[in-house]
């Protein structure tokens, strides 16, 4: 089967979710060619796996204005009915106002684009992994050229302005709806029609077991800090503030510890001011992006797993410290209580609380017991739940399956 995945920007340092399922996809002897509207910086190139990928992608931007306008009328001759039903469509799932009608024409000229490439590529199916943007790229070029397309939702940003991207007419004209949790499904039914529910299909994001040695580390004792880790973006949802505002109260309590940041984003400069400022700047490392490995390693270094966000899907990161044996904290948005069970696999407080933050370190801190029995329990929540290959082999089945296709 020759399928096609498309993002507006790929590949990028976090997209390690979307790189694993085009490997295990191919392993599996299917062909997948990688579409993306732009190459990303090149501060993404964090990898072998990257840069093979970024090689190997077809980038349907800057494109030549004239070819462009010629494309646009060769649809127009030869596929009238179908060039007006998505124009139609483009036009109908715009934003409010002059600006949103323009961003659509845009998206539209975009699809002609990719649909033509699917075409001339014979692409059985199209899959793309965001419901903004790309997502109505990939809505409008599987009207334009006849090949299903399926979107995987992840969550949350979409869920800020369903009406504004579309997500009810996004399902409606879909092969299937991947949600990454129940959580994420019933997101989608709010902004869905019921007759389309049957095509929301849960397939959790997942590690590969094999690639995680189980290695829980002991007390790291009174005289050695503890050492925390935050892998992410550095954005406002994933408040990392708050994270800094509780390690103040631990350093005024005179516990030793270091926390590293991996990873990188809009408020870096805004965080570091925020270091520097709270006296934190031996207690803090700002590592920016890293490859898979190299994150590997560092959980392998670490004692405990903080992800103090206010809005989440179902966090790879976590996923990935649980299935090692760090010890993690979460808090309860999105579907992260479907992967932590609180005081069974992990912590998990309420977004935003500093107090609760800084207790539930220190219990991981001050409790090695229900540190090891936590770790445990972890290890088996993600080879139960979010076991790679068996979460994308029910991704390959809605693929090949025709009876997705209705």
């Amino acid at each position: 089967m020759r399928i096609a995945y498309f993002t507006s920007a790929y590949p990028r340092a976090t997209d390690t979710f979307i790189q694993r399922e085009v490997l295990h996809l191919r392993h599996q002897g299917h062909d997948v060619l990688t579409y993306a509207l732009r190459k990303p910086g090149i501060d993404h190139n964090v990898s072998n796996l990257v840069k093979s990928e970024r090689e190997n992608t077809h980038y349907l931007l800057p494109a030549n204005p004239l070819a462009l306008i010629g494309l646009n009328i060769r649809w127009l001759f030869t596929q009238p009915g179908k060039y007006f039903n998505a124009l139609n469509l483009a036009l109908r799932t715009s934003r409010a106002g002059l600006k949103g009608w323009l961003f659509q024409l845009f998206y539209f000229q975009e699809a002609l684009l990719l649909a033509q490439s699917l075409l001339i590529n014979k692409i059985s199916h199209l899959h793309n992994h965001f419901g903004d943007s790309s997502g109505t790229v990939s809505m409008l070029a599987g009207k334009l050229s006849d090949i299903p397309y399926s979107v995987t939702i992840h969550g949350p940003h979409i869920f800020f302005e369903p009406q504004e991207w579309a997500l009810r007419e996004k399902v409606k004209h879909s092969a299937f709806i991947v949600c990454i949790s129940h959580y994420c499904k019933s997101q989608v039914m709010l902004f869905s029609d019921q007759a389309d529910w049957h095509k929301l299909k849960i397939v959790h994001c997942g590690v590969d077991i094999s690639e995680y040695v189980f290695a829980p580390k002991a007390n790291p004792g009174e005289d050695k800090p503890v050492n925390m880790l935050y892998v992410g973006r550095l954005a406002g949802e994933k408040g990392v503030p708050i994270l800094l505002q509780s390690l103040v109260e631990l350093k005024n309590q005179g516990l030793q510890f270091h926390l590293t940041l991996y990873g990188d984003g809009a408020d870096r400069k805004l965080l570091e001011q925020l270091v520097s400022s709270h006296g934190l700047n031996v207690y803090v490392t700002f590592a920016g992006f890293a490859d898979q490995q190299t994150i590997r390693n560092a959980l392998t270094n670490s004692d405990l797993f903080i992800l103090p966000s206010f809005a989440e899907g179902v966090p790879v990161s976590l996923m990935e410290s649980m299935a090692i044996g760090v010890p993690v904290i979460g808090t309860y948005v999105g579907g992260v209580v479907e992967l932590i069970t609180p005081e069974y696999s992990g912590l998990v407080v309420s977004p935003s609380d500093i107090d609760g933050l800084s207790t539930a370190i220190k219990k991981y801190i001050n409790d090695a017991e229900f540190r090891s029995r936590v770790s445990q329990n972890a290890r088996k929540k993600i080879e139960q739940d979010f076991n790679l290959q068996i979460e994308l082999t029910k991704l390959e089945t809605l693929f090949t399956d025709g009876t997705a296709h209705d």
